[in-house]
């Protein structure tokens, strides 16, 4: 095997000469962002932004280095960074050329600060009138009470019925309709894990009545409270053997440690019952009178834009709910000359279906609708062959409720002497 030469002294040296020169060109990549530098961001606070601030012709210019520095604070690219510090530091020296007295870049200055101020008040008034139509729409889907009220019950005390009604207040009835059946779930399942450990408990008293000759009893037909009470006087009698016999033998069920398996299961079940006793008491809470002083007067407010609205009507205007009513019925010198069945007609035409009678009774009508065959479909007139085998079920139901019928006599005949 071949040893691998030593290298001369002078090729040595020569190497660490070559690494003093290269060493210092290597790129060294710091472990911080750019954007956490003092490098970078002392220079672009204090000698870039400030001075552009200080240097700007107008406030709407002013503005608007205030606006583009907020819009790139969160750049963290670097050529993305350099491109805007760039074009940051030729906004500078125009400003500084401006304010030296360069006539061209004051004009250009002085149009980039009309045009920003222009768009700046056009902006704004987009925000009013954007502003003005959500308070229009927010006004027009307003809930409003009428005077009626939600009666209480286990979900929810004596409530106003807002119209429409809040979002808030039916995920409020919900939520608590839905933690209701999970409690009564979970009393369930804790009412079968306590008789489980109960039955374990008498099992192992049986155990050891049975090592010391004797009878346990039985407890076979015991449930609930009365299976409960059983076990826990076995409990403590098993306590009182042990420490009277002292005996070596430790019960994992019964004794003292069935205290401890009930502790748990009473401290869950007493808060359901403080949580069904919160329910009884919202469901029994006295309406609060000043809510029932606003429903009567919302009643009255009620019955006062009634009657301005019939006035209104008198006098000629029309509103919305003069147009449904004259959409709901004819009017009523021609409805008193029609017969009930043109009445019940009149009615299914008026309807928004177009399926089943009331989609027949529009198309004998002539009424344009906008699935024409829709009728035929659900009834299956539109299938030739479902229209056959429709037909044959309907002889074969007539016929076997002919023969039912022709049974149900023959057996009611009285007997022949």
């Amino acid at each position: 095997m071949s040893l691998v030469p030593i290298p001369l002294p002078c090729s040595a040296a020569h190497r660490v000469r070559i690494a003093s020169v290269i060493s210092p060109l290597k790129r060294v990549r710091p472990r911080a962002p750019f954007y956490e530098l003092s490098a970078h961001r002392v220079p672009t606070l204090w000698s870039l932004y400030r001075n552009l601030l200080k240097h700007a012709p107008g406030e709407n210019i002013r503005f608007r280095v205030r606006m583009m520095f907020r819009k790139n604070q969160h750049v963290v690219k670097a050529h993305s960074a350099k491109e805007q510090l760039m074009m940051g530091y030729k906004w500078l020296e125009y400003f500084k050329r401006a304010e030296q007295g360069d006539i061209k870049f004051q004009n250009i200055l002085n149009r980039y600060e009309r045009m920003i101020a222009s768009k700046r008040e056009k902006t704004a008034w987009k925000m009013r009138i954007l502003e003005a139509f959500n308070w229009e729409a927010k006004l027009r889907s307003r809930p409003i009470f009428k005077g009626s009220f939600i009666r209480p019950s286990f979900d929810n005390k004596l409530l106003p019925r807002l119209i429409p009604q809040p979002a808030h207040i039916t995920g409020m009835i919900v939520r608590r309709r839905l933690a209701r059946d999970r409690r009564w779930q979970q009393r369930e399942t804790l009412k079968n894990w306590a008789h489980d450990l109960r039955c374990e408990s008498l099992f192992e008293y049986a155990l050891l009545k049975s090592a010391r000759g004797e009878n346990a009893g039985v407890a076979q037909h015991m449930r609930g409270r009365m299976l409960g009470e059983y076990a826990n006087r076995c409990a403590g009698e098993v306590v009182q053997l042990l420490h009277k016999e002292h005996l070596l033998w430790a019960p994992v069920y019964t004794g003292g440690a069935k205290f401890e398996w009930d502790e748990p299961f009473l401290k869950r079940q007493a808060e359901l019952k403080e949580c069904m006793m919160r329910d009884i008491s919202r469901y029994r809470a006295a309406p609060p009178a000043g809510l029932v002083l606003q429903g009567k007067q919302a009643r009255r407010e009620k019955v006062t834009n009634k009657t301005i609205q019939r006035q209104r009507e008198r006098s000629g205007e029309v509103t919305a709910a003069t147009i449904k009513r004259r959409r709901s019925a004819p009017p009523a010198h021609v409805r008193e000359l029609m017969t009930p069945r043109q009445l019940l007609m009149d009615k299914a035409i008026r309807e928004a279906s177009e399926g089943g009678w009331s989609g027949t009774v529009k198309a004998h009508m002539g009424v344009h609708m906008y699935m024409p065959e829709k009728w035929k479909a659900e009834g299956g007139w539109e299938d030739e062959e479902k229209k056959k085998l429709l037909d044959d079920m309907e002889r074969e139901i007539r016929a076997e409720n002919e023969r039912r019928r022709k049974h149900s006599k023959l057996d009611a005949a009285p007997l022949s002497e």
